[in-house]
């Protein structure tokens, strides 16, 4: 089982740009938003929230995540990632997301609320 992520699917991910996160409530309601990660590292991945109200509340009640990503442009090929999410909303981390993403990415009337970290678990890696 595969539990980090190789330099080469770190790349895929970051030429991908868009991945899908998916969690669930409590009640196992699904759901899924796509996003941009803040950082991929080989043992956790790190997202910005800006404006993500069910995700967040859905993290809260179950941490349990699953994030998808598929690079159909640089070698059609699929990673799945399983996880557990913390939120942060403070701390060194948190500051240091916050300050790079509205410094650099985001419009001025946006502000990031949160981070997500995604603690790896396992990884499926999958080839057309």
């Amino acid at each position: 089982m595969q539990t980090k992520l190789t330099e080469e699917q770190i790349k895929l991910i970051k030429e991908n740009e868009w991945i899908i996160l998916s969690t669930a409530n409590q009640n196992h309601q699904p759901h899924c938003i796509i996003v941009i990660p803040s950082r991929v590292e080989s043992e956790r991945i790190i997202l910005s929230n800006i404006q993500m109200q069910t995700t967040i509340k859905n993290l809260e009640e179950n941490n349990k995540c699953c994030i998808n990503i598929y690079c159909a442009k640089e070698s059609d090929t699929q990673i799945k990632i399983h996880g557990k999410a913390t939120i942060q909303k403070e701390g060194t981390l948190y500051e240091e997301i916050k300050n790079d993403e509205e410094t650099n990415n985001l419009p001025e009337n946006l502000k990031v609320n949160a981070i997500i970290i995604v603690e790896i678990e396992n990884i499926k890696v999958s080839k057309e």
